[in-house]
C-alpha cells in the first residue's frame, strides 16, 4: 500500500527506465495500455536547455506524486538506481523490472550498478512482447483500475453490450483528460468530449457514474472542477 502521510495522484505510474535504449519501447507500450487502462505512466526525460538539477526536481516530484513506480533497470543505469533509491525512501510502492535477454544481461553484468539493486523484487521479461504481457498484467492488478472496472459494471448495468463498449471507451477518454493535470474544469472536459463525438447527456452519465464510483470527482456550481479521486 502507499505510503498514507504521502499524496499522490492514484492513478498515476511513475517510470523510469535507460533513456536511450529503453525510452521508444515503454512509449509504444505505454500508448495501448493507457488505451485499455484508466492508468496514466508519467516519463520524465531531458528538454533542450534544462540543467540535470532541474531535472531531478521534476523527476522526485513524479515519483513523490505517483501511485507506483516501475523502474527498468536493464543495463544497470545509474539515474534508475538513484531514482529507485528515492522512491524506496518515500516508500512509494515500487517494482525493478529487466530484461532477461542474454545481451541484457551481459550488459547487466559488466555495470556495477545493478548490484545495488540485487535482492529487489524484480520483474523479467525477454522481449517486447513478454514486456508488454508484465505491463498488461500490472494494469489489470492496480487498485484504480479494479475500482474503475467495479464502477462501469455496477454504473452500466442493464445497458446493451454496444453501450457499455461505447461508455467504457468515453470513460476512458475522460480519465485520460485529466492526466498531467492535478484538477480541470469539468465544462472543459465536456467541450473537448463533444468535439470527439460524444453527446453532452452521455458524458454527463458517465461522469456521474465515475463520480459516484470514487474514480472521478465533480464540484457543485457553475464553475465545477473535476479531478482523479
Amino acid at each position: 500500500m502507499p505510503n498514507v502521510n504521502r499524496e499522490f495522484i492514484p492513478n498515476q505510474i511513475f517510470v523510469g527506465l535507460p533513456w536511450k535504449n529503453a525510452r521508444q519501447k515503454y512509449d509504444r507500450l505505454i500508448k495501448k495500455l493507457e488505451a485499455r487502462y484508466p492508468l496514466h505512466f508519467t516519463i520524465v526525460g531531458r528538454n533542450d536547455g534544462q540543467d540535470a538539477e532541474d531535472l531531478f526536481e521534476i523527476i522526485k516530484e513524479r515519483i513523490s506524486s505517483s501511485s507506483y513506480a516501475i523502474f527498468d533497470a536493464t543495463g544497470g543505469n545509474a539515474n534508475v538506481s538513484l531514482e529507485f533509491g528515492y522512491a524506496e525512501g518515500l516508500e512509494v510502492p515500487r517494482s525493478i523490472y529487466l530484461s532477461a535477454h542474454k545481451a541484457s544481461q551481459r550488459a547487466s553484468s559488466s555495470n556495477p550498478i545493478i548490484s545495488d539493486l540485487h535482492g529487489k523484487r524484480r520483474v523479467q521479461y525477454t522481449n517486447e512482447n513478454s514486456l508488454y504481457a508484465q505491463l498488461d498484467k500490472f494494469c489489470k492488478g492496480h487498485d484504480f483500475t479494479k475500482r474503475f472496472e467495479e464502477g462501469l459494471k455496477k454504473g452500466f448495468k442493464g445497458l446493451t453490450k454496444g453501450n457499455k463498449k461505447r461508455g467504457r471507451a468515453l470513460a476512458i477518454k475522460l480519465v485520460r483528460a485529466l492526466d498531467g493535470n492535478s484538477i480541470i474544469r469539468r465544462a472543459q472536459i465536456v467541450q473537448n468530449l463533444q468535439a470527439k463525438g460524444y453527446k453532452g447527456n452521455e458524458i454527463e452519465d458517465v461522469l456521474k457514474v465515475l463520480h459516484d464510483s470514487d474514480v472521478v470527482k465533480t464540484t457543485a456550481g457553475r464553475y465545477a472542477d473535476t479531478y482523479i479521486a
